[in-house]
């Protein structure tokens, strides 16, 4: 997933909006932590179910 520059300012412009200047910094440490923990979670996933599917296709190679 890429951003253009415009895309970038005016999500920045929006928070800028919404979030008082003084909080910006708080909001996206935490929203930094959140995407994180977000990407943990589904690379946990990934690597859960790729354990599943691999033992059957090494059994339907095998046949």
């Amino acid at each position: 997933m890429s951003f253009s520059v415009s895309e970038v300012v005016v999500v920045l412009l929006v928070a800028l909006l919404v979030i008082k200047p003084e909080q910006l910094p708080d909001v996206a440490f935490t929203l930094g932590r959140f995407t994180q923990s977000v990407r943990r979670a589904l690379l946990k996933i990934k690597q859960e179910v790729n354990g599943f599917i691999e033992p059957t296709e090494k059994s339907d190679e095998r046949k």
